[in-house]
């Protein structure tokens, strides 16, 4: 059982033939131990506290797509499921080859081309192909190069890239799968939905993200980024405004204030000399009878 266990492992078995230990110390360590899981080819990286705790994210936020490694503007990444991905859209491709049936003319061109064959390769070309990331600008989305039709050179796809920024998204949703697609086809993929003001007319999308392995938190951080990037820029402005202006604003306020005052001066001085032309001239008032003979007594 020793024996097997070391040969069906090259790894394990050159540790045990460098270390000094008995055949049951290797026993349980061949029985415990997965060598692949030593050494990770993509290692996981998390999402900072501070923005964890502004998108009010409840579970912590890691990905393992190391694209924009070299990037210093990225605040988080988001893997797709390129395994779910792949086995949705070939199980489509294939029900589109089998029902080109119908049309003989596309079917046999498909099969010239060599469609069944280069049909997987493909999908997973387009489909590992795709990443996007959250910057301090906005939704970055990057298509690498990549092979296409018969993975010839000439045939190559470039490299494409796309950013939506924070201040143009008007709309960021989820769609949840239900249902099925070719009627036989269940559909496992989340798409998540970015809109601007100029996408938002006859239902086109400015950005259609399909099998995100995270599509809520995405939602969450980009509403976050976007309320944050908003504040920042409010007080930003009001913080710009030099001393000096503020104190010209402040004096020119003073200034609009003085002539009105001026002005309401000028129209009651206006009325008063109106009212003092029309009212008579008065007479000599005579003091009533008590008043003149109480004065008579004092005299």
């Amino acid at each position: 059982m020793t024996t097997k266990a070391a040969t069906s492992n090259p790894t394990i078995a050159h540790s045990a033939a460098s270390l000094p230990v008995s055949a049951e110390e290797f026993e349980l360590t061949a029985t415990l131990i997965d060598a692949d899981s030593l050494y990770l080819d993509k290692p996981v990286k998390a999402l900072d506290a501070r923005y964890s705790s502004l998108a009010n994210l409840r579970k912590e936020l890691t990905w393992t797509d190391n694209f924009f490694e070299d990037e210093d503007d990225v605040i988080a990444v988001f893997d797709f499921d390129y395994d779910a991905m792949e086995s949705f859209y070939t199980s489509v491709g294939w029900v589109t080859l089998a029902s080109s049936i119908i049309y003989t003319p596309i079917f046999v061109c498909s099969l010239l081309g060599l469609a069944p064959c280069y049909l997987r390769k493909n999908i997973r070309w387009s489909t590992r192909s795709q990443h996007v990331a959250i910057t301090q600008d906005g939704i970055r989305f990057v298509r690498e190069r990549r092979p296409c039709c018969w993975g010839l050179q000439c045939t190559d796809q470039g490299k494409s890239s796309k950013t939506v920024p924070f201040d143009k998204i008007t709309d960021c949703d989820i769609e949840e799968p239900a249902g099925n697609t070719c009627f036989c086809i269940t559909n496992v993929l989340s798409t998540v939905n970015v809109d601007t003001a100029s996408s938002g007319t006859e239902g086109k999308k400015e950005l259609k993200l399909a099998g995100l392995k995270d599509p809520h938190s995405f939602k969450k951080l980009v509403w976050a980024m976007k309320r944050a990037q908003q504040q920042g820029s409010t007080m930003a402005t009001a913080a710009s405004i030099p001393v000096s202006d503020k104190r010209l604003e402040v004096a020119g306020a003073d200034k609009e204030v003085a002539m009105l005052l001026r002005e309401i001066r000028d129209e009651l001085r206006i009325n008063n000399e109106l009212l003092q032309n029309k009212q008579p001239c008065p007479e000599k008032a005579t003091p009533p009878a008590g008043e003149s003979e109480i004065r008579e007594d004092n005299n």
